[in-house]
């Protein structure tokens, strides 16, 4: 029994109240580096979810938060495009004021006509209102869906080739308010209608919608009549018209096809008949002295196409690439080199009569 209670005085009783040495070793608090220590093995996701909980449970935690994220401007400022004529910077102002206090809002207007150019920027005073007025970027704002972005991420739309539709054959007496209204039925909007004068407000004869998904875009164009205000309006998928033209196009867009030509003047260029120019199967006759056709037409081809046929190039003067007699070279009125051969007179009294 002595052996116990010796074993028992060296070691410490369990119910015995700890020494004043023992009190002195163990610490009272810990220390700021003592919480890094412990946090440092913890992942990005594991600190994120200790925060985003402590946030919402104490609000001093929130307030230091909020105060860190303020520093940096780009994540509270605003960019917001696709506003009418008439949203002004008040009405702009009203509508995100109620996501937090503001900064600064502002409509962008020209400077020389004083018209707006349709977008705005908003700067909130905490990053929590930027975050809530992004939470649903589509606004509806005077009768148009707006879309709303940071203004640091630029222009960041993607493709939207496949959400967007063209709606033609509108009048001018239909409103945004009536557009909208009627394309809405078919899926939420992003943003639209476009394409209306800043100026007047009143719409150019067409506008552009821009859905939230392919699916809604789709649903608008399955039938491509509506009826808007008791006008007819017809609709598609918008089509991108700055493609690159196919091969074997001229810039006027008419193909060009020179298989059939036997022109004999020479660097003779082709051009579509509807601009006075003979149809590609069209086989030039020599030039020479033929009967004057079209209003008293001289020597040369007959002009059955109404214009000069092309010759072998233009010659410097005066008045330009064609000034010399009669605008051609030495005189001719078709281009070709003149040839030594008789020149057919006007009959006595006057000059031919004009063919009618």
């Amino acid at each position: 029994m002595e052996f116990k209670k010796r074993k028992t005085e060296e070691n410490g009783d369990a119910n015995s109240p700890p020494s004043s040495i023992d009190a002195a070793v163990i610490p009272t608090a810990l220390t700021s580096d003592d919480i890094r220590k412990i946090l440092q093995p913890f992942t990005q996701e594991q600190l994120l979810d200790l925060l985003q909980s402590a946030s919402l449970q104490h609000p001093d935690i929130l307030d230091a938060v909020r105060s860190v994220a303020d520093r940096d401007t780009t994540r509270r400022k605003l960019f917001v495009r696709g506003l009418s004529g008439d949203t002004t910077t008040e009405t702009l102002r009203t509508v995100f004021s109620s996501y937090g206090d503001l900064d600064e809002a502002i409509v962008i207007f020209d400077k020389a006509t004083g018209r707006s150019k349709g977008y705005g920027f908003v700067v909130f005073r905490h990053v929590d209102g930027a975050v809530l007025a992004l939470k649903e970027p589509s606004k509806k704002i005077d009768g148009r869906m707006t879309v709303t972005q940071l203004a640091a991420a630029g222009s960041t739309g993607g493709d939207v080739s496949s959400r967007k539709v063209f709606v033609g054959n509108v009048p001018f007496e239909v409103s945004a308010e009536s557009l909208l209204s009627e394309f809405s039925k078919y899926g939420e909007i992003e943003e639209g209608p476009l394409g209306f004068d800043k100026s007047s407000g009143k719409t150019r004869g067409f506008a552009f919608f821009v859905y939230k998904t392919e699916e809604g875009a789709k649903n608008s164009v399955a039938e491509s009549m509506k009826t808007v205000d008791g006008h007819q309006v017809i609709c598609k998928f918008a089509v991108d018209n700055k493609k690159p033209k196919p091969a074997g196009q001229n810039p006027s867009g008419f193909p060009v096809d020179n298989s059939n030509v036997n022109y004999h003047a020479p660097n003779a260029t082709m051009m579509p008949p509807q601009y006075g120019a003979p149809p590609n199967n069209y086989v030039q006759q020599p030039y020479g002295n033929q009967v004057p056709a079209a209003g008293g037409y001289g020597p040369g081809p007959v002009p059955h196409y109404g214009g000069p046929v092309a010759g072998p190039g233009p010659v410097p003067g005066p008045r330009g690439p064609q000034a010399a007699v009669g605008g051609y070279p030495d005189g001719s009125q078709y281009g070709y080199p003149q040839q030594p051969m008789p020149v057919q007179r006007p009959p006595p009294g006057g000059m031919y009569q004009p063919y009618y």
